[in-house]
């Protein structure tokens, strides 16, 4: 759901303050209910990111049950937008008894249609992006003499591309993670993209660690990340088999996360 749609969240909630403000003026509310409502609007919104927490926790149960200090990695942004909207509105009208009901009704209706708006205004201005025109060295291959792997001979099946290096701690973490989705969905392609590092750095980390992904690319000179401006490691893109990217993610995975991409992507025309 993070980061552009809790963007859109705030400024959905934003305007129902200052609508609520203005209303509450114009028909004389008392100063304690304009305060109430203040005060219910803004503690709905962090309500319903626990609501919509815990409802992907659940709907992703058999991924967190594993390990369940991941359910505290909100980092790994798995929120659900249905249940979150339906936590904060429920909360929102608990706490506004004293709202008339005409008034409660409008500003869920403006909400809703401030935040469906927004939805569609992003999807509708995401760009569109494929397979950058990139080739990159694979790790049985000489960097100077072999020829490149080119991205665009993954197209025609889902592809996972994931930037690394064996310095980064969540990178390391979610290593596991990656090589056990990599062995249980053989019809993607994991791509593991490592950035910056010599061959040896990487043959060396991947036996140490007893990692046996079957592609594995360098990029010397950070030329991925420049391309699709992820900057910062880990980070994922997910294309379908079209090459077309779908999602990104900037930060560690965790298997119910990479899950929800891994579907997205297999699901895509």
């Amino acid at each position: 759901m993070l980061p552009w749609t809790l963007i859109i969240i705030l400024l959905a909630m934003m305007s129902v303050a200052m609508m609520g403000h203005i209303l509450g003026r114009k028909l004389g509310w008392e100063n304690a209910v304009i305060q109430a409502f203040k005060d219910a609007l803004w503690s709905s919104f962090l309500l319903g990111l626990i609501g919509g927490r815990i409802v992907f926790v659940l709907l992703h149960w058999d991924a967190y049950s594993i390990s369940l200090i991941d359910i505290l990695k909100i980092q790994d942004k798995g929120f659900h937008l249905i249940g979150g909207v339906v936590t904060g509105i429920a909360w929102f009208l608990g706490q506004n008894k004293r709202l008339p009901g005409k008034s409660k009704a409008i500003f869920i209706l403006v909400f809703t249609l401030l935040l469906s708006i927004g939805i569609a205004v992003q999807t509708h201005l995401k760009p569109k992006l494929h397979f950058p025109e990139l080739n990159f060295s694979s790790l049985t291959q000489n960097a100077e003499t072999s020829a490149k792997v080119p991205l665009k001979q993954f197209i025609g099946q889902p592809t996972v591309i994931n930037l690394w290096a064996s310095w980064c701690p969540p990178c390391h973490r979610e290593m596991p993670v990656l090589q056990q989705a990599h062995d249980q969905y053989p019809g993607i392609n994991f791509i593991m993209l490592n950035q910056g590092e010599e061959l040896r750095t990487v043959q060396d980390y991947l036996t140490r660690y007893d990692l046996k992904f079957k592609h594995v690319l360098l990029d010397p000179y950070g030329a991925m990340p420049q391309q699709m401006n992820m900057f910062g490691l880990p980070s994922t893109l997910f294309f379908n088999a079209q090459g077309q990217l779908i999602e990104r993610h900037m930060g560690e995975l965790t298997p119910a996360i990479l899950q929800q991409y891994l579907k997205k992507i297999s699901t895509q025309p």
